[in-house]
């Protein structure tokens, strides 16, 4: 598999994204109204977190529109946060742009509702 590809594996079972020396995974979590999405945003062989970028996401709904959402990081749970208010059926595509101290590192994901 090439670098840069998404997988469907990880240390928390979502998707995959392998870019250099960073492990970019997504699970998103369908619940009542939408969906709790957990973004692990880690580097090098031991997977460390990394608790001071800047992570945003830019969702495609099924309809074709776009919104953008903010992560947030939380110290408990070593990774970043957001949700997403939908309950429209179909193929979601959110691009995850992150910034580590001036470092652009980014990933494609999707997923269905």
């Amino acid at each position: 598999m090439e670098e840069n590809a998404t997988e469907s594996h990880g240390g928390q079972g979502g998707q995959v994204v392998e870019t250099g020396a960073y492990h970019l995974e997504l699970l998103p979590i369908k619940e009542a109204g939408g969906f709790h999405l957990d973004f692990y945003l880690q580097k090098g062989i031991k997977h460390e977190p990394i608790p001071d970028a800047k992570v945003t996401g830019k969702v495609q709904f099924p309809d074709g529109t776009q919104k953008d959402i903010n992560f947030t990081y939380s110290d408990q749970d070593k990774h970043y946060k957001a949700l997403l208010s939908t309950e429209a059926a179909g193929d979601y595509k959110l691009a995850i742009l992150t910034d580590i101290n001036g470092e652009k590192v980014n990933g494609r994901f999707n997923f269905k509702y």
